[in-house]
């Protein structure tokens, strides 16, 4: 069966790699999180899913581009998958943002490179994001986020410049059309970068391609992201405030030039900024 996956971010501006793997030194937790089983602490689940990466990616180098996933990938999917449910309520910060991370930067690396994926794997893979974002909102110190509306989101950076529209452009590296999950917004070196809106930072760190990244999730089904910055201001399980200065601008990672590439998303799938927040033109509210 067809099924409709989430594309790789691939920018004029920021060429991201085909796996955005996370620094393991960055995301070590404690031991805690049980399965239902048996234990499955965090030492042992970044070990899988450091394989189920490394695999993944030898994977997706030996077929061509749209073919069907082979089963026994199928099967490593709904392997790790079976670990990262085990994660309880228990478990820290780091073990929810570690694991929310590499699932969704390999569901994205495989929807660039299969066609047909088994319709198992493509629900167990979507459910289980969901649950690991209630679960990151829920253990985030306590605060209760409200329902986020895009409409009431303010842009990154003042001014605002898009230089590289969200959707389908030709890639500047590999040099076919491929699916552009954010907008490029024109940036100077170490120019601040404000949270879109209130919320919870689910991630701070170095994310390959994308270089140091924050990542925000503003309520149960909404997050915003923001990426090739010169440095990050919080930390995981932060709460920040619309228009509080999450880091600066710059271009690390795969990137041509100092830009900021910031990414909406609504449960794991990528919206267009330019067509859910206030217009470009509009002023830019922050808190300063």
């Amino acid at each position: 069966m067809r099924v409709r996956w989430l594309l790789l971010c691939t920018m004029t501006a920021c060429a991201s790699a085909p796996i955005d793997r996370l620094d393991p030194a960055e995301v070590l937790g404690a031991p805690k999180a049980t399965a239902r089983v048996e234990p499955v602490g965090s030492a042992v689940l970044l070990q899988r899913l450091q394989r189920f990466v490394d695999e993944g990616e030898k994977t997706r180098g030996q077929v061509s581009r749209g073919a069907p996933m082979p089963r026994a990938h199928a099967e490593a999917w709904l392997a790790v998958l079976d670990d990262v449910d085990a994660l309880t309520t228990n478990a820290t910060m780091l073990d929810f943002v570690r694991a929310r991370l590499w699932l969704q930067t390999a569901l994205e690396a495989d929807g660039a490179r299969f066609g047909d994926v088994p319709l198992d794997v493509s629900t167990r893979s979507q459910r289980t994001l969901a649950n690991l974002t209630m679960k990151l909102v829920n253990t985030s110190r306590g605060k209760k986020l409200v329902a986020a509306n895009p409409a009431t989101f303010s842009w990154p950076v003042d001014p605002v410049s898009v230089t590289s529209p969200w959707g389908d452009r030709l890639h500047p590296v590999h040099g076919e059309y491929r699916f552009h999950a954010g907008v490029d917004l024109e940036a100077t070196r170490a120019q601040p970068v404000y949270a879109a809106a209130p919320g919870v930072v689910a991630f701070a760190g170095w994310n390959q391609g994308h270089g140091k990244q924050v990542e925000l999730q503003h309520d149960a089904h909404l997050a915003t992201r923001y990426s090739h910055l010169s440095g990050w201001a919080v930390q995981p399980g932060e709460t920040v405030k619309r228009g509080d200065v999450i880091g600066w601008a710059g271009k690390t990672g795969t990137a041509t030039g100092v830009h900021l590439h910031f990414e909406l998303r609504r449960d794991g799938e990528s919206l267009d900024p330019e067509a859910e927040l206030p217009g470009p033109g509009a002023a830019v509210m922050v808190n300063r």
